[in-house]
C-alpha cells in the first residue's frame, strides 16, 4: 500500500511538472505579437507593343473589341495580364530585388477599375527562402485594398493573413508599384529553440511517466502515436496539350497567349504569358493509362520569360470509392 501511495504522489508530482511547463510555454506564445510583418513593392511594366525587352508583364487575354498590346477601352474590363515583376524593399524601381512577384490579374468591373489577383511573392535573397501565395479582389479605385496570404512554402511554410496593398505611383498605362503590407502566422509560432526546449521537457517528464503507467495506457499511447499531424497523398495527373492536331485527346488548351503569340503553339522560348485551362485525368501512378481516380481541373499560366517557371491555381476532383465522390482539394502556387 505504501508503495502504491508513493507511486500516486510520484505521478502527481510528474504530471503537475508538465502542467506548469505547458503553461510557461503558452504564455510565451501568447505574449508574442499574433502576426510577422513584411512591407514590400512591386514594380508592373506592361508591354505597349515598344517596350518587350525592358517589359514586366503582358495582356495574354482580352475582349474581342480589343487586342493584346494595348489595354482594353474604359475600365479594360476583360483584360488578363500575366507578370513576373522585381520586388524591391523600398518604392526605387532600381534597387535590388530580393524576389519577383510572379502571376496574373485581370479587370473584372465594367463601370470602375477594379481587378482581381493571384500570385506569388517568390524570394532570392539571403535573408528570405521560400514563397507566400496571395489570392483576392483588388478594388483599385480605394486607397488600401485587403487580399488574402493563402499559403507559403520555406520560411513561410503554411502562412496565413492579409495583404494590404497601396498603389503608390503609376504611370499611364504602363508603370504601377504596389506597396504591400503583408501581416499573417505561419503553422507553427514557435521559435526552433522553444520547441525544441519545449519538446526535451515534455519528454523527459513523460519518459518518467511512462514508467509509471500500465499496458493499457502503453496501448493507447501507441495509438496516439500512430496518428500523424498532416495527411499525405500522392498522384499524378496528366496534361494533354492541344496542338492543333489532337483535339479529340486533348485535356488542355491554350486560351491566352501575348501580342508575338497564338493559341495552338507555345509563344516563343519558356513560354511566357501562356495562360492554359486544363482538365486531366488523376492516376495513383505514372501510368497515364491507369484507372482514374479523379480529374485535375484548373489552369496555369508561364509567368517568367527568362526561364520556365508557371503559377498554377487548379482542383483535384476525385470520383473514387477510397476518396468521397466530389471531394475537391484547392491547389494554388508559383
Amino acid at each position: 500500500m505504501k508503495m502504491e501511495a508513493r507511486r500516486f504522489l510520484l505521478l502527481l508530482f510528474l504530471l503537475s511538472l508538465l502542467s506548469i511547463s505547458t503553461a510557461a510555454t503558452t504564455r510565451k506564445i501568447r505574449a508574442r505579437k499574433p502576426c510577422k510583418s513584411m512591407v514590400l513593392y512591386f514594380h508592373d511594366i506592361i508591354y505597349n507593343g515598344k517596350n518587350a525587352k525592358n517589359a514586366t508583364s503582358a495582356i495574354v487575354g482580352a475582349p474581342q473589341w480589343a487586342n493584346r498590346t494595348l489595354l482594353a477601352g474604359q475600365n479594360h474590363f476583360g483584360d488578363l495580364a500575366v507578370f513576373d515583376d522585381p520586388i524591391t524593399l523600398d518604392n526605387n524601381l532600381h534597387s535590388t530585388p530580393v524576389g519577383r512577384a510572379q502571376g496574373f490579374y485581370f479587370y473584372d468591373k465594367k463601370e470602375i477599375f477594379t481587378a482581381w489577383l493571384g500570385f506569388s511573392f517568390v524570394f532570392n535573397s539571403t535573408e528570405h527562402k521560400g514563397s507566400i501565395n496571395f489570392a483576392g479582389a483588388d478594388p483599385l479605385m480605394n486607397k488600401t485594398r485587403d487580399i488574402s496570404v493563402i499559403g507559403g512554402t520555406g520560411d513561410f511554410f503554411m502562412a496565413r493573413g492579409v495583404a494590404t496593398l497601396m498603389t503608390d505611383a503609376f504611370e499611364g498605362e504602363v508603370y504601377f508599384r504596389l506597396r504591400t503590407d503583408i501581416k499573417f502566422q505561419l503553422a507553427n509560432p514557435q521559435s526552433r529553440h522553444e520547441m525544441a526546449a519545449t519538446r526535451l521537457t515534455s519528454t523527459l517528464v513523460l519518459c518518467l511517466l511512462l514508467l509509471l503507467l500500465s499496458s493499457s495506457t502503453a496501448t493507447h499511447r501507441r495509438k496516439i502515436r500512430s496518428r500523424r499531424p498532416c495527411k499525405q497523398m500522392v498522384f499524378y495527373f496528366h496534361d494533354i496539350l492541344y496542338n492543333g492536331k489532337n483535339a479529340k485527346n486533348a485535356t488542355s488548351a491554350i486560351v491566352g497567349a501575348p501580342a508575338w503569340g497564338n493559341r495552338t503553339i507555345l509563344a516563343g522560348q519558356n513560354h511566357f504569358g501562356n495562360l492554359v485551362v486544363f482538365d486531366d485525368p488523376i492516376t495513383l501512378d505514372n501510368n497515364p493509362h491507369s484507372t482514374r481516380v479523379g480529374r485535375a481541373q484548373g489552369f496555369y499560366l508561364y509567368d517568367r520569360k527568362d526561364y520556365f517557371t508557371a503559377w498554377l491555381g487548379f482542383s483535384l476532383v476525385f470520383n473514387s470509392t477510397q476518396h468521397r465522390p466530389q471531394r475537391k482539394d484547392n491547389i494554388c502556387g508559383a
